[in-house]
């Protein structure tokens, strides 16, 4: 064998070596990619079911919180007509007993808005 023909055996062993070892770096890659989808798509799986899980919840709080606002405003408000209602009536009382002097604190009263907002 020549000194040309070693040469040209060893540059067609060296191509196909690297052949082989381009062929492992791709099958290593190709199973790697394979890997790191899989495993994005359970987080994604799991991210989505932990956030879906989460909005529930949060509407339940929501519809609690709104619940209890309610309850409380109504509760709040029926307190505040009984005691306009009871005020009304201490009025009505007072002014079927003195109506002079209702006139005259009515007409007070008007008078002190009158000349408090004719001063704007």
């Amino acid at each position: 064998m020549s000194h040309q023909e070693i040469s040209s055996h060893r540059a067609s062993d060296k191509f196909e070596s690297s052949q082989v070892h381009a062929k492992k770096a791709f099958d290593a890659t190709t199973t790697a990619a394979k890997e790191v989808a899989d495993t994005a798509q359970s987080a994604f799986r799991e991210g989505k079911k932990e956030l879906s899980a989460a909005a529930k919840d949060l509407s339940h709080a929501a519809r609690a919180t709104y619940s209890s606002l309610a309850e409380q405003t109504a509760t709040i408000g029926q307190e505040y007509c009984e005691k306009a209602c009871e005020l009304e009536a201490v009025v009505t009382d007072y002014v079927r007993e003195k109506p002079l002097h209702s006139i005259g604190i009515a007409f007070g009263v008007g008078l002190f808005f009158g000349i408090l907002l004719s001063k704007r």
